[in-house]
């Protein structure tokens, strides 16, 4: 563009790296198969996954509503309390929708109302993480402009997804799980992360044994029961500062309590030593006085007056021992 001032030039390579970009994306080649099977029922509930981020999607209030579901159905699928609405970035959750064919491709289709700034790819890579992708949006929503959405408008956006086919289900396959594939993914990964068949994986998405090619792309994992979803990292962490705090709180208990156990047996024993000695000397006292009852009369009390005027007030001449004295 020699012809245009240099902030124009700017301006139509800017737009022509966004263009590549998306038709990159349009001319990516999923191999995953989301066509509806012919012995497969017309609808049926399944999952999407679905991973917290931030500023906006770290609550399952916020998630839910771009999902048209409840918080309490993503808590209880994706094994969380109930009253636990804040997440950590890059939790993994499981969002329960209804699946069935639209033309001849299995979606499960979403209200999504438009806000300032959106449009269907924008949308679709990263409020719906790459579950979905522009083309698919835009044959849905023929009439609209992809790029010039009126505010408020209320869109759908078709999520990749599919039934089981009778013969999966004869199988005991329960759930075909739509999963967006990870850079950093690999087959045997995410076959544990959800309790599925490596086998299974690989032949429901035509990928083979290496999913370079399915990166933030959706994929289906075929599932015989709903996975219990380890916790994210962060929770992970948390977990660990909480168990040694709870250890040592146990052990501090219990040695608080024997301490005191020993304290008490002291104190018990301590006390019934004294009361044997009390009971030792009571009847030394018994026996010394019997002993010498036949020899002594019953003691003379005297006032103290008495006592002084007899001992010269307790005179030395009358001092016959350390403490005695004569009258």
């Amino acid at each position: 563009f020699p012809f245009l001032p240099l902030h124009s030039q700017i301006l139509c390579l800017v737009i022509m790296l966004f263009s590549t970009n998306i038709v990159a994306q349009s001319q990516q080649d999923n191999r995953t198969n989301f066509s509806c099977p012919s012995d497969s029922p017309p609808s049926c509930e399944t999952y999407v996954t679905y991973i917290a981020q931030s500023p906006n999607f770290l609550s399952l209030t916020n998630i839910s509503n771009i999902f048209d579901t409840s918080p309490l159905s993503i808590a209880r699928a994706s094994n969380l309390e109930p009253m636990d609405d804040k997440l950590v970035k890059d939790q993994v959750l499981l969002v329960p929708v209804t699946c069935g064919c639209t033309g001849n491709r299995s979606f499960a289709n979403i209200s999504y109302e438009i806000n300032q700034g959106d449009s269907f790819y924008f949308v679709a890579t990263t409020s719906y993480e790459n579950l979905t992708n522009w083309r698919a949006v835009m044959d849905l929503n023929p009439v609209l402009s992809p790029n010039k959405l009126p505010i408020g408008i209320q869109v759908v956006f078709p999520l990749f997804c599919k039934c089981p086919s009778k013969n999966q289900l004869d199988k005991e396959i329960k759930y075909l799980i739509t999963y967006v594939w990870k850079p950093g993914d690999n087959v045997s990964l995410v076959s544990d992360k959800f309790g599925a068949s490596p086998e299974d994986i690989m032949s429901e998405n035509n990928y083979g044994q290496n999913f370079i090619a399915a990166n933030n792309l959706p994929v289906l994992i075929p599932v015989t029961r709903l996975p219990v979803l380890a916790r994210s990292p962060s929770d992970g962490r948390k977990g660990g500062i909480r168990l040694p705090v709870i250890i040592g709180i146990s052990l501090g208990c219990t040695l608080l309590v024997l301490v005191l156990a020993v304290l008490l047996v002291y104190v018990y024993c301590l006390k019934m030593k004294t009361l044997n000695r009390s009971a030792s000397s009571a009847e030394t006292a018994d026996k010394l006085l019997s002993g010498v009852s036949g020899y002594v009369s019953k003691p003379t009390m005297y006032e103290t007056d008495a006592i002084m005027e007899a001992t010269m007030n307790l005179s030395e001449q009358c001092k016959i021992g350390e403490s005695v004295y004569k009258a």
